[in-house]
């Protein structure tokens, strides 16, 4: 068995049985191919104590000498916590790497290196003393958290609105800078049409594109699922774009695995808009992805599989890698 660790925060109640949820699946398909997922929070000298999923349930993993790590664990809002797990995981290779997790929290910083590579994603300006000229020239922007992740404390703007310098992000309770980024105009009859893209290193260090999910609402131009936006697959919605889509999120992908730390860079999450004219748009990327497939699986059970594979995959990857 190949010892791989997950770094997760602790649970707050009973996590029932491994099979209640995606990763606990996961977890079992995994160990019936030789691979031991240890789920952790506490590590000492790279071994790494939780529990690890078995047919029986969830049993107690302790000091186990992982060979590699795959992190997910809430380290924006617990950064104590995490330095102190990755502290005692020194030596063991985790993915995805501190670099580039820190550069993809940046937005902006994040979209100047991609820029950098080619890439053309809307403008944004994270001056304040010029959110009043930028919108007004675009006509409609999104003002966004420079640290924001899954949709928080991001609003549409318009010409003449208040423009505040700091607000709320992914943390709650701490304000952070925000800046404006260039609206894309929606399809006819949308106020918001986005794909989530999975982008996910394979054994052989080539990327794979998960089946990309349109996320999109005739009302709220935040279109996010958790805020009751309708979901799709891309590929049904938009087949004439499924190569376009995927080429652009391939090189987000190589852009971002050339940064510093890019070897062990394992999964992406890639934000594409739908402009009015069907143009693909990369807006964002986050490097701790939620959900790949489960909000199509949610309405459709035949997207069961690929989205227990999509699971699989980053630690299955690793396993190939260092075992």
């Amino acid at each position: 068995m190949i010892p791989i660790g997950v770094l997760v925060a602790p649970h707050r109640s009973s996590p029932g049985h491994p099979s209640d949820r995606p990763i606990g699946r996961a977890a079992l398909a995994l160990r019936a191919r030789g691979v031991d997922v240890v789920f952790g929070h506490t590590a000492v000298h790279g071994r790494l104590t939780g529990v690890r999923a078995t047919p029986d349930g969830w049993t107690t993993a302790e000091a186990i000498p992982v060979v590699a790590a795959y992190d997910r664990f809430p380290s924006q809002t617990r950064p104590a916590d995490w330095r102190t797990l990755a502290a005692g995981l020194e030596g063991v290779p985790l993915a995805n790497p501190e670099p580039l997790v820190l550069l993809c929290r940046d937005k902006v910083a994040c979209q100047r290196v991609l820029e950098g590579a080619g890439l053309q994603l809307p403008p944004l300006c994270d001056e304040h003393a010029h959110f009043d000229t930028a919108v007004q020239r675009w006509g409609a922007a999104f003002l966004k958290p420079r640290y924001g992740a899954f949709g928080r404390g991001v609003r549409r703007v318009l010409p003449g609105d208040v423009l505040p310098r700091q607000g709320e992000g992914a943390v709650p309770g701490i304000e952070e800078p925000l800046f404006v980024q260039r609206a894309i105009a929606p399809l006819q009859g949308w106020a918001g049409v986005s794909l989530r893209v999975n982008v996910q290193r394979l054994a052989n260090r080539s990327w794979h594109v998960n089946t990309p999910v349109v996320r999109r609402s005739r009302t709220d131009p935040v279109v996010n699922a958790s805020r009751g936006a309708e979901v799709a697959s891309a590929d049904a919605v938009f087949p004439e774009l499924r190569d376009a889509i995927r080429a652009q999120v391939h090189d987000v992908a190589a852009a971002l695995s050339a940064q510093p730390g890019g070897e062990l860079l394992v999964e992406l999450g890639v934000d594409v808009v739908i402009s009015a004219d069907r143009e693909p748009w990369v807006i964002e990327v986050n490097s701790r992805p939620r959900g790949r497939l489960e909000a199509l699986a949610a309405v459709d059970s035949s997207w069961d599989q690929a989205h227990l594979d999509a699971v699989c995959r980053p630690i299955e990857t690793l396993a190939a890698w260092f075992g």
